[in-house]
């Protein structure tokens, strides 16, 4: 009974929560300008690549996962410089070592980090990453209000993040850009057992600590918390922002208490759920699986406390 009633209250949680206030634009209907403020998102990591089977296998249905959660989760791949993946961006090398500041290896293929907590490897764990997610929303009670504007050109997507107020300054914390490529074709001679093209691809990115230099990899900043990309041959197009903690912030802080300040994203992306699409057989099965876990997680906890007293 326990169990059914923490299982039943999850749900209720996850069913009120508000929106991310996350936005998500077609393409076609893209202006050249947008504001998106939010900070409720929980972010997804990535660790993928080209060459590997499985990933390959779960990246379409990644898409539609992210927006049938109506956009609480912003979700970012990041592709190893391993010299066979046929991206290797060196800003995935950047948030990959950021890992590492937590002293963990680095995750195998495919591999998921739930707002920077525990890793989740293969796709056999999404039932776990689910859960996370799940967990995460439901003990969220305070978070960073972002004031985000997306403008562009012919050339450059520019970013400005509203900066904090002195009394929002956090310190060792720092305000991230990551732009983040849809639909990025892979190029002929790199061994690719899926589609022709990968999304949620991170290509570039822009810190700005509260304390320190600034730092971009791949982009240009602009002005304080301002940043740009190269977009000509760039459709669709994610920008995620993150308040968190400073790389070396995280040295002395452990998975519980690491966890990101904000996330917001604005997209400029086509459904990937079209007319008539199914969703995956896997979501539903996750998603009650994951329920069913954090239920009984819930009473072998409690049960453990009782024969402890």
């Amino acid at each position: 009974m326990g169990a059914t009633r923490t299982a039943v209250i999850l749900c209720c949680i996850l069913l009120m929560m508000p929106f991310a206030n996350a936005r998500s634009i077609e393409p076609s209907e893209w202006d050249g300008w947008a504001v998106v403020e939010g900070g409720y998102s929980i972010l997804v990591e990535e660790y993928t690549a080209t060459w590997c089977p499985r990933c390959a296998e779960i990246d379409p249905d990644l898409g539609i996962v992210a927006e049938e959660h109506g956009k609480r989760i912003a979700m970012v791949s990041y592709h190893p410089d391993d010299g066979i993946d046929a991206f290797g961006p060196e800003a995935a090398q950047h948030r990959i070592q950021r890992l590492k500041s937590l002293d963990r290896e680095t995750p195998g293929y495919p591999s998921f980090v739930v707002n920077n907590g525990v890793i989740r490897e293969d796709v056999s764990s999404w039932p776990d990453v689910t859960s996370d997610i799940l967990r995460a929303e439901s003990n969220q009670r305070a978070y960073t209000k972002l004031t985000v504007t997306a403008q562009t050109n012919e050339t450059h997507l520019t970013v400005t993040v509203m900066p904090p107020k002195g009394n929002e300054i956090v310190n060792d914390t720092q305000y991230t850009i990551l732009f983040v490529e849809h639909k990025k074709g892979v190029a002929e001679g790199f061994d690719n057992p899926g589609e022709k093209h990968r999304d949620r691809v991170l290509v570039g990115l822009a810190e700005f600590p509260m304390d320190g230099e600034m730092f971009a990899i791949d982009a240009s900043i602009e002005a304080p918390f301002v940043a740009s990309y190269p977009i000509q041959d760039m459709e669709e197009w994610s920008v995620i922002v993150v308040h968190e903690y400073t790389e070396e912030a995280l040295k002395n802080r452990t998975i519980m208490n690491s966890q990101p300040l904000g996330v917001v994203e604005l997209a400029v992306q086509s459904s990937a759920l079209e007319e008539g699409t199914e969703l995956p057989v896997i979501l539903p099965v996750m998603v009650f699986l994951a329920v069913g876990i954090l239920g009984l997680v819930t009473l072998q906890s409690k049960e453990k406390v009782r024969e402890e007293e």
